[in-house]
């Protein structure tokens, strides 16, 4: 309690504080002490980090796809129905011709 006392009252939360919570607090009175051009890089930087993350997420989920079309494939050339293909994966069989015709 004392940590978060301190905090508020100096406006500024110490490194060595690691009462529950409180590095959010410091997050926001470190962003809050900046000037406007700090924020704005901040922000850009922040923003770009983002966008990072999205292609990476966007990679990862490409790579699903294709482990799962590949599978499918596999599958339905081995003799696989369809229908049991697409119970097994719990996939609907529309997506299960889908991925069929993708490839």
């Amino acid at each position: 309690m004392d940590r978060w006392v301190y905090a508020f009252k100096n406006n500024e939360v110490l490194n060595e504080f690691t009462a529950p919570g409180i590095g959010a607090l410091k997050e926001k009175l470190d962003y809050l002490k900046m000037n406007q051009g700090e924020r704005r890089r901040f922000e850009a930087h922040v923003n770009r980090i983002r966008s990072e993350w999205g292609m990476v997420e966007g990679a990862r989920q490409e790579g699903r796809e294709e482990k799962r079309r590949i599978l499918v494939k596999s599958l339905h050339d081995n003799g696989m129905s369809t229908e049991i293909i697409a119970a097994s994966l719990g996939l609907s069989e529309p997506a299960i011709r889908r991925l069929l015709n993708d490839g």
